[in-house]
């Protein structure tokens, strides 16, 4: 054999040693050091959504602190912003809200549980009224529903004390703002790592809350100046329709027409205005009721104004009683809506 063929012969040997050596080396980093990491427990926690194995997630959650601390942070969030102030009242409220522990938590877990299993959230399933809560409701309360992951920020591993926290940024949808979570990890006997806590839940659930309430304060101050500048139009037609019927008579021709011209070339565009500009809004949860109400009452102004022009062609008894009653109906739910607002601004003061 030629010294040149010895030389590669060599070279192979050495570069396929070096090759043994870094796979084994390889496979002890991941046998005796990563596996043994919180990084590792996250990775594991993300396989398991992944394959839909709700068993094996166990393994790397601490499920009964977990839920045990999401569930009081939960309620004591929902506390700090529905009651900004301190003393008596906020400790009896805080008091009472403890009785719902139990049930938040079996919702928690019904939630978590649904998640992993199927991939999305939990949903009313007939459960309520028997010792739970609709897992929708508590998602919906705490935000963490319309919260979705953006990255790991850092990790922070405590040898000594066998703990560790994780950075994690997430983005909630309706606060519209990412947040960090710090996500505390505890290493256990056996060298593995466990999803122990969410320390700061409360501060994101407060967050939240505070900014639907911005939200819900924003949507009233642009809805009031919709409606504003719309009444002050709706009064003003009113007036024309007032003079006209004070300077004739409708069994003149002439009257009913231009009654009939104002109510369909001005009445009914101006509520379908209203109505348009309404819909264009970002309306938060909070307020979803009071808007719908809003959107019917523009309806029914509508109908009326179509009603009362109709009757000026047919003159038909039945036709006018239609138009008033939808009059009548629009008039009810306009008391409710002013109801409905001073009890909403109540809620954001």
């Amino acid at each position: 054999m030629s010294s040149f063929a010895q030389s590669v012969k060599y070279r192979l040997f050495a570069i396929l040693a070096v090759v043994v050596v870094a796979a084994i080396g390889g496979v002890w980093w991941y046998a005796a050091y990563y596996t043994n990491t919180p990084e590792y427990t996250i990775k594991m926690i993300q396989e398991c959504i992944d394959n839909h194995d709700k068993e094996k997630i166990k393994k790397y959650i601490d499920f009964d602190h977990l839920l045990d601390t999401s569930s009081d942070a939960l309620l004591e969030g929902l506390v700090d912003a529905s009651i900004p102030a301190v003393g008596d009242a906020k400790d009896a409220v805080s008091s009472f809200s403890r009785m719902f522990k139990a049930p938040v938590i079996m919702s928690l877990q019904m939630a978590i549980d649904n998640y992993v299993e199927n991939g999305q959230w939990a949903k009313s399933n007939g459960t309520e009224g028997m010792g739970t809560i609709d897992a929708d409701m508590v998602l919906q309360k705490s935000g963490l529903g319309a919260t979705s992951f953006r990255k790991l920020d850092s990790m922070a591993v405590d040898s000594d004390n066998g703990t560790a926290v994780a950075k994690v940024r997430v983005f909630q949808e309706e606060a519209n703002e990412e947040f960090i979570l710090d996500v505390e990890f505890v290493k256990r006997d056996n060298g593995g790592w466990q999803l122990y806590e969410i320390t700061n839940l409360k501060d994101f659930i407060t967050m939240v809350n505070h900014s639907r309430r911005d939200n819900v304060k924003l949507y009233l101050e642009q809805s009031s100046t919709i409606m504003s500048n719309h009444d002050t139009k709706v009064m003003s037609l009113e007036q024309e329709v007032s003079n006209i019927l004070n300077g004739g008579s409708l069994g003149n021709a002439d009257t009913r027409k231009a009654l009939k011209n104002i109510m369909e070339d001005k009445v009914v565009p101006e509520w379908q205005a209203r109505k348009s500009e309404l819909e264009a809004m970002s309306v938060p949860p909070a307020a979803g009721t009071l808007h719908r109400l809003r959107m019917k009452i523009c309806d029914l102004h509508i109908e009326y104004a179509k009603g009362y022009a109709k009757w000026m062609d047919d003159k038909n008894a039945s036709t006018i009683r239609t138009a008033d009653a939808t009059l009548k109906q629009a008039k009810t739910l306009e008391k409710e809506a002013e109801l409905l607002t001073r009890q909403v601004n109540s809620h954001i003061k």
